[in-house]
């Protein structure tokens, strides 16, 4: 891909590592853009820069950005820049967004509503199932899904949406050339191939750093319309997510959990500060003023019929139960009740979980 001169130069101060931005952001104020920065640079900023940055700067200046462009034509991914048209609209309005975003498959257009669902790397049974159901709503009504393609209920939330053929978008803590973690290497070709996109503000080859993830937090939200949280700890990574949200004027919601669960700490916390409630999809669409009636999505507590006729069915309703609690509440035999939970396993309506225990899959 040919880029101008203009460009070229902003990739490059983009490439620099995420310690230098506020020295990066310095020199274009200094000499008004970027492309003044690649002419006037020379051994005098060597002190203001240090050597580290200086020396990256001048070894990727001299090579015009090579190794750079080289990955991201390898990868098949662009660069693409704030205030030109192919930027998105949401992101663009951020004060701190990105300069250059480099994107691998297709953004959702400008007009397309966008909610980004995040949560625990360290999920719960109940937070990943939210998740994948939620954001399968969402996609069954035309939004896209933004997340971070983390362990957890980010990879639920992009499946989600996968499963139900809609569009999601993942914003990395790594260049496009490092997919973390390792295990969602399948996701991450799932998410390009299936009509989505992966996007990150760092240098293409960049690996996966600890402070690279809270910073890229502010895209999760930013390319979004609203933010739903699943499921995290008060003292978490994902908080800083929900206060991007916060600063940037998007809508929030939380999905309420078991009051003893430390997954439900900061969800029932912005509950009571005044987040939206959600229990499914419609929650977010109705709020949105994006529901698109009919059909009209159930409630996660909405009433089944057959779950209401069948005996075990309606004793999971509320929770998980164990063999002998299900055994007292139907007055099944263990036989009968052994078949008719083997029935039911086969069908995807209960689940078998630890300690002899049962649930519904929801």
């Amino acid at each position: 891909m040919d880029y101008s001169r203009e460009q070229l130069a902003r990739i490059w101060l983009q490439c620099l590592p995420m310690g230098a931005w506020n020295k990066r952001d310095a020199l274009i104020r200094h000499f008004g853009s970027a492309e003044a920065v690649w002419e006037h640079f020379t051994p005098a900023l060597y002190h203001s820069l240090g050597p580290e940055y200086f020396s990256f700067l001048a070894d990727t200046r001299m090579n015009r950005c090579a190794a750079a462009l080289r990955l991201l034509d390898s990868l098949g991914a662009r660069a693409i820049f704030r205030g030109n048209d192919d930027y998105p609209a949401l992101l663009n309005a951020v004060g701190d967004a990105p300069d250059v975003l480099f994107v691998l498959g297709t953004l959702p257009k400008d007009d397309v509503p966008a909610v980004a669902i995040v949560g625990s790397r360290r999920s719960t049974r109940y937070g990943t199932a939210q998740a994948r159901r939620i954001a399968g709503e969402l996609a069954d009504a035309g939004a896209a899904v933004v997340s971070g393609m983390a362990r957890g209920i980010d990879a639920a939330a992009h499946l989600g949406a996968l499963d139900h053929h809609g569009i999601t978008v993942a914003v990395l803590g790594s260049g496009l050339a490092h997919i973390y973690p390792p295990e969602n290497k399948d996701l991450f070709a799932r998410i390009i191939a299936e009509g989505g996109a992966v996007v990150s503000e760092l240098h293409p080859d960049f690996t996966p750093l600890p402070y690279h993830f809270p910073v890229r937090n502010r895209i999760i939200s930013g390319l979004s319309h609203a933010l739903l949280l699943i499921e995290a700890q008060e003292k978490s990574g994902t908080h800083s997510t929900v206060n991007h949200a916060l600063d940037q004027g998007r809508e929030v919601f939380a999905l309420p959990g078991n009051v003893d669960a430390p997954g439900s700490e900061l969800p029932l916390k912005l509950l009571k500060d005044g987040a939206n409630l959600c229990t499914c999809g419609d929650d977010i669409l109705s709020a949105m003023g994006w529901r698109r009636p009919p059909p009209e999505q159930t409630s996660f507590f909405a009433p089944d019929t057959k779950e209401e006729s069948d005996p075990v069915l309606r004793a999971l309703g509320m929770e998980e139960k164990t063999l002998e609690e299900l055994i007292a509440e139907t007055g099944l035999n263990a036989q009968e009740l052994g078949t008719q939970l083997t029935l039911l396993e086969l069908e995807g309506k209960v689940e078998r979980r630890a300690g002899r225990a049962y649930a519904l899959v929801r």
